[in-house]
């Protein structure tokens, strides 16, 4: 069959009669022998195992749609035949022109696999695949996977090594991608698992898609509850609580969401996973889509139904996964930036201290800055340190200035307080602090000022150092108008001292 003729013509190309020798005499007696043996049938159609039903559908689709590409065009030994009977054209008793030259081109073969799919054996053979079964059997492997993996993360914590995917995989994760924690890392092999060549098929696309979506919207919904505080994980302690009841808060069990190092790592790890969804994720499934129907590019209408599809994947998925930023935003500002405002505002107790210091208790002038300065904005030196690298684009870019800004303003206000206090107490001892002025020693009041301008100017240099000029600041400015005048009290003591 290797140099059929589609079409049978007059010597003057007027038509005799139309003989679909592709579909009429190979593809239907092979399809007929397919769905007439009910052992076939069976074995073919629905064995009912993934792995085999794929295989059978593959094969026989690409077997399908390369027939007539097959079977028309001429293979190599008919070329040489034909080309050695043109040799002999000019010979004596050449009996060349007698033969029957097919008359076939690209059209010719794309017409005969056109009239192959719009058969209706064709159509009833495609229709005895089992094919929404098997999207069940694969789309139940992969919830399977994400299933256990959130289960085994609410148990042991988000560094649970869950991932069960291909171990050579991990490295390109890490290395490539930016993923740390092993979740993220299953949830993406997850993904690109479901079109992998032994696994999706042509007819399923659409499913597949779906059930990529579904996996995406059951990932954000987990790790948005956790972050809202409504999905807790269980103390390592428990190891027999029941997993299978994670909403079940009267064992002991915990919000991840308190530990701003836990959602920061989260935070980065959803970051990481949208951005290879928007990028590589569509990109696989485009390629997966094309390279499934690569045996239809000759079908009349194909490249628009291409185009067309890839536009409808592209939107389909970063519709998916367009609510991953703005959840890690909002985690970042409420849960990250609040708790450090609290924990950087915890140390600015120890102002109203700093008065008592020096009250009646003859102590010298300070020197140097309160001990409890340069723990003000420790927290977020520390954190700022360690979580630098991996601050997800969508975050405000002055998260630390915010926080800077609100615990500046506490601790203006908390200064502010304390210099009314003092002046109100040196307005009460004027007579002893005028002797003492005319002595040339510093009042009690004074050296609580003095102690003040120097916590002024050592946080104005904590504040530096993490990249934020202080003059930017409201509550800086407001903590240097405060302690300005002191300033002259530095000569002062340094006057003293010599």
């Amino acid at each position: 069959f290797t140099y059929i003729e589609a079409m049978f013509m007059f010597e003057n190309n007027t038509k005799i009669i139309d003989v679909d020798l592709v579909t009429a005499g190979v593809w239907i007696p092979i399809a007929t022998a397919f769905m007439a043996d009910p052992a076939i049938k069976m074995a073919l159609f629905s064995p009912g195992i993934a792995s085999i039903l794929q295989t059978n559908y593959t094969t026989l689709d690409t077997f399908l749609s390369q027939l007539s590409s097959t079977l028309l065009t001429p293979s190599q030994k008919q070329i040489e035949i034909d080309t050695s009977l043109q040799s002999q054209q000019n010979e004596e008793y050449s009996f060349h022109n007698f033969y029957y030259q097919a008359q076939l081109d690209q059209n010719n073969i794309a017409s005969a696999q056109e009239r192959l799919y719009n058969n209706v054996m064709t159509q009833d053979f495609t229709k005895k695949w089992n094919l929404p079964i098997y999207y069940q059997l694969r789309f139940g492997e992969v919830c399977k996977r994400i299933t256990k993996s959130i289960e085994l993360v609410q148990k042991e914590g988000w560094d649970a090594n869950v991932f069960t995917g291909d171990e050579s995989c991990i490295k390109t994760y890490r290395d490539k991608h930016g993923f740390e924690l092993s979740f993220f890392m299953e949830v993406y092999d997850a993904l690109l698992w479901l079109w992998k060549p032994d696994i999706v098929l042509r007819p399923l696309t659409h499913r597949f898609l779906r059930g990529a979506v579904q996996i995406l919207g059951c990932v954000n919904a987990f790790v948005k509850g956790g972050m809202e505080g409504n999905i807790k994980f269980f103390y390592p302690s428990q190891p027999d609580n029941n997993v299978n009841a994670p909403k079940n808060f009267n064992c002991d069990t915990y919000c991840w969401c308190d530990s701003i190092e836990v959602v920061a790592n989260v935070a980065w790890n959803a970051t990481v996973l949208e951005r290879c969804i928007k990028k590589d994720y569509v990109e696989v499934i485009i390629n997966q889509v094309a390279s499934l129907s690569k045996g239809d590019h000759n079908i009349s209408g194909f490249q628009n139904d291409i185009v067309d599809l890839k536009a409808n994947i592209n939107q389909l998925i970063l519709e998916a996964s367009k609510e991953i930023l703005p959840m890690v935003s909002k985690a970042w500002e409420d849960i990250i930036v609040n708790s450090l405002k609290s924990k950087c505002s915890e140390p600015l107790l120890a102002v109203r201290g700093v008065a008592a210091t020096y009250r009646m208790t003859n102590r010298p002038p300070p020197t140097q800055s309160s001990p409890f300065v340069s723990t003000i904005l420790r927290p977020l030196k520390t954190f700022d340190r360690k979580y630098a690298t991996k601050i997800p684009q969508t975050v405000d870019p002055k998260w630390k200035e915010s926080i800077i800004m609100t615990v500046s303003s506490n601790y203006s206000k908390a200064v502010s307080e304390l210099i009314e206090t003092v002046q109100r107490t040196e307005e009460a001892l004027k007579n002893r602090k005028a002797r003492k002025a005319v002595m040339g020693i510093m009042s009690d009041g004074e050296k609580v000022k003095l102690q003040l301008y120097l916590d002024q100017t050592e946080f104005s240099r904590c504040v530096s150092e993490l990249g934020v000029k202080p003059s930017l600041i409201e509550g800086v400015r407001q903590l240097v108008s405060l302690t300005q005048d002191a300033e002259r009290l530095v000569l002062q003591s340094k006057k003293g001292d010599s």
